[in-house]
């Protein structure tokens, strides 16, 4: 799959299609507009300049990547105790024609208790990207 930004800086490559879309309302995915694919860090291939943001406010545990000529969301890589093999990448780069059919969540990222780290976050609906009402 090929993808890229609003004025063609930054260009994305999957090797696959995501397994699905996860569309957050966290304080974080809602203002950056990302709906996100996650994969292994080997899986994707981002070729032109990106600049990166990392949360202040809270405990950082990922840092945002973003095209500095549009100011697309491009995807998210772990950071610190919560490095891992796995990254999100903003699925709105890409064609919708590349994405239907592929299963599309909304994720209650809001509602998760702080208290309760262990808590999963609730998904609240579902759809199919290409349907009218997923993307």
């Amino acid at each position: 799959m090929k993808g890229h930004c609003a004025c063609g800086q930054v260009h994305v490559t999957l090797t696959r299609k995501p397994d699905y879309v996860n569309f957050c309302n966290c304080s974080l995915c809602r203002p950056i507009g990302g709906g996100w694919g996650y994969f292994a860090a080997a899986e994707v291939s981002i070729t032109g300049k990106t600049a990166s943001f990392g949360r202040t406010d809270i405990e950082r545990w990922l840092t945002t990547h973003f095209c500095p000529g549009c100011g697309a969301a491009v995807c998210w890589t772990p950071h610190g105790p919560n490095d891992q093999d796995r990254m999100g990448v903003n699925m709105r780069l890409f064609p919708l024609s590349e994405l239907e059919g592929i299963k599309a969540v909304w994720s209650d990222g809001l509602g998760k208790g702080s208290d309760d780290e262990d808590s999963p976050i609730a998904r609240t609906g579902e759809g199919v990207m290409g349907d009218g009402k997923a993307f």
